[in-house]
């Protein structure tokens, strides 16, 4: 998708200061989250999307809509496109109350420079690829993942290789192989089923920074519980329970994750994602 093609669905604002604004807020990138958790191409806080009845923020097309009709009540309100938009970013209450300060001034004067030289641009969507590894004295195994997500879907695959030693000889133990399907209605909320061993379901709730995930085998049975926490310092937490249970922990540097695994099996693992 190109960023003309999106523009399509602003109709009281100018195309190019939309346009523009997308670059300065998010680089075009329809996953895009802030230390501040808004999300998407124009970054919108969860509060303000429901208040103009956005669901999915990571859906181009809501994001840019919900970023419009926010754009229109900010200049109803402050009647003024420079108060409109240093309000964006600095709050309107702020605004209405000590007016622009200069981080909003410095917010406006950036989308305006960013208006002026808009050009159409590819919109991107995320693309992950992960590895994590563990290993103890006769046992190894390399799990890695791969993904890509558009508009209100999200496909993925995940590979999982094992090998034991014994007798000083290493041998083949295990290969699973797994891809699924996740149709997300809205941000915080996604179903989806997955095909390997079994046909699973499952269910996730919740935000990025704060998910959990419930996995049916075969549709019948609880195979495994997952959560995330992420905090804004960079710190983050993955608990995954099947079987067994591994605790991930770490921290972030921009979007790559450096931690450490520890599973119930006294495995110790080193995991990193992009």
């Amino acid at each position: 998708m190109k960023s003309s093609d999106l523009l399509k669905f602003v109709w009281a604002q100018d195309r190019t200061l939309i346009g523009g604004q997308m670059y300065v807020e998010s680089n075009y990138y329809t996953h895009a989250i802030s230390s501040s958790h808004a999300i998407g191409l124009l970054q919108l806080k969860p509060i303000v999307a429901q208040d103009f009845g956005i669901d999915n923020l990571f859906n181009p097309i809501d994001n840019i809509t919900g970023a419009s009709a926010y754009h229109s009540f900010l200049y109803k309100l402050l009647q003024s496109e420079k108060s409109e938009i240093a309000a964006y970013y600095q709050g309107p209450n702020s605004v209405l109350k000590n007016g622009i300060n200069s981080s909003g001034l410095y917010y406006y004067k950036k989308v305006k420079k960013a208006q002026k030289y808009y050009k159409n641009t590819k919109i991107y969507s995320p693309i992950l690829i992960g590895i994590q590894g563990s290993v103890s004295q006769n046992f190894f195994e390399l799990n890695s993942y791969s993904g890509l997500a558009y508009k209100n879907l999200e496909f993925y695959s995940t590979q999982n290789i094992s090998f034991t030693k014994s007798d000083n000889t290493t041998k083949f133990n295990n290969i699973n192989l797994n891809f699924g399907l996740l149709y997300f209605p809205k941000s915080n909320f996604s179903i989806g089923t997955s095909y390997g061993k079994n046909l699973d379901f499952y269910l996730r709730l919740g935000y990025p920074w704060t998910q959990n995930i419930l996995s049916l085998d075969n549709f019948k049975y609880l195979d495994s519980f997952y959560l995330n926490v992420e905090k804004k310092n960079g710190l983050w937490l993955k608990l995954y329970i099947n079987k067994n249970l591994q605790i991930t922990t770490g921290f972030s540097i921009y979007d790559i994750k450096f931690g450490i695994i520890f599973n119930s099996e006294y495995r110790i693992g080193v995991y990193m994602s992009l």
